[in-house]
């Protein structure tokens, strides 16, 4: 299936459905791409979807109802297609509503929509997940993953870029292993900052998983330039990752995490999991802002 081009007097945005995955952001009246390529030579990806999990589980593995399965990193909905349900140019709705191939994987019933909308100079994604089962609770996490041109602008230096926070923020960064997982160590990061100046170098143990903050937006860009705000309430943990010489920056709100090592968790039990009642629902509503 093709891409989905939803277009108005500013702002484009081409998603694909497999993965409902946002593939290109662009503010026409500047004529300037913010969402990353997806360059197979650095990071074939651009904008997955997080889910049933977000991070890595140890060994891959977790248990639901006593019996144990196998996920892989970040789930499975990244490579499955969803279904196009709706679009007329400014809105487009993406259905996905089994597991597919992984379903001897999670042999749990879901909906999983994904919904971009432009509105002015801001895209709209909303996600919102549904548990059809007349007896068990839906067990999840989802994150968002974009990826954003680094630099913005051609002729600017990387390190001229800052990550700008709504609030001053005091935070730990939690350790993470050469395998995505969690070493359970929290090292000092920032105190009473609301802005992050970047450096290749933050990136070379890995991401940077920054838990608890109480800032709704994320600003990148650089002063007097190029930015774009990405505004995710509420998002227990978030994340910022690279690749060693890559030029893309990922801004990551995520309702929920990777393993610690040494824990075999039992999916109810696995921090960040959501337990939704059977017939209730969950949303959540992103807005990117290009600037």
């Amino acid at each position: 299936m093709n891409s989905v081009l939803l277009k108005n007097e500013v702002l484009e945005a081409r998603i694909h459905p497999m993965g409902a995955e946002l593939r290109a952001l662009r503010r026409t009246d500047l004529g300037r791409d913010y969402l990353w390529s997806g360059d197979p030579a650095h990071w074939e990806r651009t904008s997955p979807i997080l889910f049933p999990i977000v991070g890595r589980l140890e060994n891959d593995k977790y248990t639901w109802q006593g019996r144990q399965y196998s996920l892989p990193q970040h789930g499975f909905a990244r490579d499955l297609e969803f279904d196009l349900v709706h679009e007329d140019g400014n809105c487009a709705s993406f259905l996905l509503a089994h597991a597919g191939p992984f379903l001897e994987r999670y042999p749990q019933e879901f909906q999983l929509a994904i919904t971009y909308t432009l509105d002015g100079p801001t895209l709209v994604m909303r996600a919102d997940v549904f548990n059809p089962s007349n007896t068990d609770d839906l067990l999840f996490s989802l994150g968002a993953h974009p990826a954003f041109r680094w630099p913005l602008e051609e002729g600017v230096s990387p390190e001229s870029y800052f990550l700008k926070f709504d609030r001053s923020e005091t935070a730990d960064r939690l350790e993470v292993g050469i395998d995505g997982l969690l070493t359970g160590r929290k090292v000092p990061f920032f105190r009473d900052v609301d802005q992050l100046k970047l450096r290749p170098d933050l990136f070379r143990a890995g991401a940077v998983v920054l838990e608890g903050l109480k800032s709704d937006s994320v600003t990148f860009g650089v002063e007097g330039g190029a930015q774009v705000k990405l505004t995710a309430p509420k998002a227990p943990w978030w994340g910022f990752w690279t690749r060693p010489g890559a030029p893309f920056l990922c801004l990551e709100p995520w309702h929920g995490v990777a393993d610690k090592y040494g824990t075999d968790w039992d999916l109810r039990a696995k921090p960040g999991v959501i337990a939704l009642a059977p017939g209730d629902s969950w949303s959540w509503t992103l807005q990117f802002d290009p600037a």
